[in-house]
């Protein structure tokens, strides 16, 4: 899955200081498919992640972009809100709760995005609670269903056990994007944005 939509996945890296392994994947088949593999080499996280929603990428950019509205439609963001706005050039502060297992933290950030409307957003972490934090998202619009292409790099700044990463960052990950994708569809099928 948040661009400030994936907060919700590079801030749950703020918990995560791991070793190195990978989690590979196939491609998406359909719309409906969420595709992650995760990397975590040293102290850096590293995320791909891929999904497919039957709707344009105008109809998915409004639900990716809807900064100030992300609290009604992804789970574990309190408060998010845009401070500036210059340009193409958006900062975001936002704040949360992530849980994972028997752990859970509470987040804080603000973000940096450069938008390229319908195509790609790039976001950076100004401030929070990671040591750093940069993120791609690209959109491709064929056949009716737009492939959302996401990938980021994370260095937290705290430590998880191992055996609770794995299953955290994909569960989280596909939670994620299927929170966009019902709220994509809602907003398609007639639902104004909440």
């Amino acid at each position: 899955m948040p661009s400030v939509f994936h907060s919700r996945l590079a801030l749950l890296f703020a918990a995560l200081m791991l070793g190195p392994f990978a989690v590979p994947r196939a491609r998406p088949e359909n719309a409906n498919d969420v595709v992650v593999r995760v990397e975590i080499e040293n102290d850096t996280v590293r995320i791909h992640a891929e999904a497919g929603i039957a709707a344009s990428a105008k109809e998915v950019w409004e639900v990716l972009t809807d900064f100030d509205g992300l609290p009604r439609f992804i789970s574990n963001i309190a408060a998010s809100r845009v401070i500036l706005r210059n340009g193409n050039v958006v900062r975001v502060a936002q704040t949360g709760k992530a849980g994972f297992g028997p752990f859970s933290f509470e987040f804080q950030s603000t973000r940096e995005l450069t938008l390229t409307p319908y195509e790609k957003f790039e976001s950076r972490m100004v401030e929070g609670n990671m040591k750093r934090f940069r993120g791609t998202t690209r959109l491709e619009e064929r056949d009716g269903v737009t492939r959302i292409r996401y990938q980021s790099e994370a260095v937290p700044d705290t430590v998880m056990p191992l055996g609770l990463a794995r299953s955290t960052i994909e569960s989280e990950t596909r939670e994620h994007y299927v929170e966009i994708t019902r709220e994509v569809m809602r907003r398609k099928n007639g639902g104004a944005a909440r």
